[in-house]
């Protein structure tokens, strides 16, 4: 599962450790994780990434 995300996040243009960095902060803090719109926010397309996870 861990080799999916990391290289769905390269297939993404994103920085692996950087992004999961930043799902090990988030995930956590999410109200509801049965709830599927819970999970756009920090999913790899998501516009509402932070700007360290994303390559340049």
């Amino acid at each position: 599962m861990l080799y999916s995300i990391v290289e769905t996040a390269k297939a993404n243009r994103l920085k692996p450790e950087a992004y999961l960095q930043y799902l090990f902060e988030q995930l956590p803090q999410l109200p509801n994780l049965q709830d599927a719109t819970a999970l756009e926010k920090p999913a790899p397309w998501s516009p509402a990434l932070p700007i360290t996870c994303r390559l340049f």
